[in-house]
């Protein structure tokens, strides 16, 4: 595939038991949607979903143990490591013979949160805790965020929202043993096998590079690590030593976390200054059609002759894509830019990037409150 994509379970948009990663005595250093692609569960996928469960239920953990019983799709993987990376075959068999294909992540992965209706999906990321956390956040790293906004143009309030709604800092950077869930993905999971399987030797090639005990690791249930949720070729590809104490640490290391997070962004197209979203008016334009162009960008000035607008002062010269998010009572239409574009390179979810942009100025406006009442 083409640039990676980070997935994740968005882990800070779930009230689930807060888990830390085990760490290995070798390990030194752990929502990146990250950034975890959308899976929408249709028909089939959900009867190859029970048909899957059912071989679970019935596997002994016993013959998984087992390295002479691997699947030969697993047997082959193992030999092209060995070919392409120079692992060593018989400790890799070890490894991946202990690999237990999970239930829980079939589940997690058949129904992301991000498939949501926004409605019911914004009150899960956009909440008082995550404002408060995230104000705290800001104060306690002023000069490191302000430092990370002068290197790479992303504004603080846009890291410090991904970070809260990946992990909830940290707190929900998941509990799944990374080796279980990609194993599980790669090779019990119908859909993207080819891409998790790229994810599976990403992370082996990451835990060697990186020291770790592969087998020790925890992530979400898609494998993505630490508090940005950075999968394996995002982690190898865009997280940073901003520290520069020589290691890379996205699960202790404030400083590692938050310029990766800033770095992958710019990577990724964020534009310093430009806008992330604005409401659209539709001017008696029938929405479906227009709509239908998908997330296809056009300038402002194009979408006028269309007959939609956005409802802030914003230069026709920018180039924008409409979408709608779900009300309760009805769609509400709006304008995503180029910032909001690398937003979804993060999570390809609408949900997922408003609900960081939405998050971001909640941040920023309560940071503000308290210097404007003093100025009065």
């Amino acid at each position: 595939m083409g640039a990676p994509v980070t997935i994740s379970g968005v882990s800070g948009c779930r009230a689930a038991r807060p888990r830390r990663p085990l760490v290995s005595n070798s390990m030194i250093p752990r929502w990146p949607s990250s950034g975890h692609a959308k899976l929408r569960m249709l028909p089939l996928a959900r009867l190859a979903l029970a048909v899957t469960l059912a071989a679970l239920m019935s596997a002994c953990p016993l013959a998984q143990a087992q390295s002479d019983n691997l699947e030969p799709q697993v047997r082959k993987f193992i030999g092209y490591m060995a070919r392409t990376h120079g692992f060593d075959a018989r400790a890799l068999r070890t490894l991946l013979a202990g690999a237990q294909p999970n239930r829980d992540v079939l589940r997690a992965i058949s129904a992301p949160a991000t498939g949501r209706p926004w409605y019911q999906f914004r009150p899960l990321c956009v909440d008082d805790m995550q404002v408060t956390e995230g104000v705290q956040f800001w104060y306690d790293n002023a000069a490191l965020l302000e430092r990370t906004r002068h290197d790479f143009g992303v504004p603080e309030e846009i890291v410090i929202a991904v970070i809260a709604i990946e992990s909830r800092f940290g707190r929900y950077a998941g509990g799944y043993r990374v080796i279980d869930s990609l194993y599980t993905l790669a090779f019990v999971w119908p859909n993207r096998s080819a891409y998790f399987r790229s994810e599976l030797e990403q992370f082996l090639v990451l835990a060697r590079e990186q020291g770790w005990d592969a087998g020790s690791v925890r992530g979400s249930f898609a494998g993505a690590l630490g508090w940005p949720q950075f999968m394996p070729s995002s982690y190898r590809r865009f997280a940073l030593d901003y520290s520069g104490d020589g290691h890379i640490d996205l699960w202790d290391n404030v400083a590692d976390i938050v310029g990766s997070v800033a770095n992958y962004l710019q990577k990724f197209g964020w534009r310093d200054g430009q806008p992330v979203a604005a409401r659209a008016q539709l001017d008696g334009a029938d929405p479906n059609p227009l709509l239908q162009l998908g997330l296809r960008q056009q300038l402002l000035s194009q979408w006028a002759q269309r007959g939609v607008s956005s409802a802030e002062d914003i230069g026709q010269g920018l180039p924008a894509s409409l979408f709608s998010l779900e009300l309760a009572d009805g769609p509400e239409y709006w304008l995503g830019f180029d910032n909001f574009h690398a937003l979804l390179r993060y999570n390809p979810s609408r949900n997922y990037a408003m609900a960081v942009y939405q998050l971001a100025q909640e941040i920023r406006a309560q940071r503000e409150r308290p210097a404007l009442a003093g100025s009065d």
